[in-house]
């Protein structure tokens, strides 16, 4: 969890983006990782970040059986508020069999 925030705090620095703007991206990151290994069934998580226009789309994954994906309750619905707070659009998916933390985030600044 620690290298994946690492990883999209190093793509946040290569986009010139704001400190504040890098620790949302980390903190985005961080909250979909905590989401996905919550129930304790996840072996390895992947981070995938590109450039989607004017946005950056962040995709956080992990292997293991979809189960009640996206899931619910009070914790879920908690992630999903700060989520929502930092990123313009956020979707919890099933994809290929993985359970996946989709987020879309429009930055002030992307590529400047």
């Amino acid at each position: 969890m620690h290298a994946l925030r690492s990883v999209a705090a190093s793509v946040a620095a290569r986009l010139d983006l704001s400190y504040d703007e890098l620790e949302d991206l980390r903190l985005l990151v961080d909250e979909a990782c905590g989401r996905l290994l919550a129930d304790g069934t996840a072996e390895t998580l992947t981070l995938r970040m590109a450039l989607a226009g004017e946005d950056v789309a962040i995709e956080v994954g992990t292997e293991g059986p979809p189960g009640a994906w996206p899931p619910t309750g009070p914790a879920y619905e908690l992630s999903a508020r700060i989520l929502s707070t930092l990123a313009r659009e956020v979707r919890f998916e099933v994809v290929e069999g993985r359970r996946v933390v989709r987020m879309l985030v429009r930055p002030r600044r992307v590529g400047r």
